[in-house]
């Protein structure tokens, strides 16, 4: 969805802003304007957090949490929190 005006007015950008103008044809969401965010365009939890590869983008926090989901290791894409420490990457990363 694109902010309203976004199109022919270059200083304002496209990240979505909800219409606010009292005549604003979008807000009362006349026939023929653009479209409005609604409830029915989200997705699917089977497929929600998927990256395109087909696989869940877990974040790592601690070794225990690397241990519980090792199992599931080919449905699973692992990212490294900040916080956890280089010891603790490189353990994981060796028995991944």
């Amino acid at each position: 969805f694109f902010r309203y005006n976004s199109k022919s007015l270059k200083r304002i950008k496209k990240s979505w802003r909800k219409p606010i103008g009292i005549d604003s044809k979008i807000r009362k969401r006349c026939k023929g304007s653009s479209k409005y965010p609604k409830v029915g365009y989200g997705t699917s939890n089977k497929i929600k957090h998927m990256g395109k590869e087909g696989r869940m983008a877990i974040r790592i926090y601690n070794i225990k949490d690397f241990i519980i989901l090792k199992k599931k290791v080919n449905r699973i894409k692992f990212h490294f929190s900040k916080k956890l420490s280089l010891r603790s990457k490189q353990f994981i990363s060796s028995n991944y």
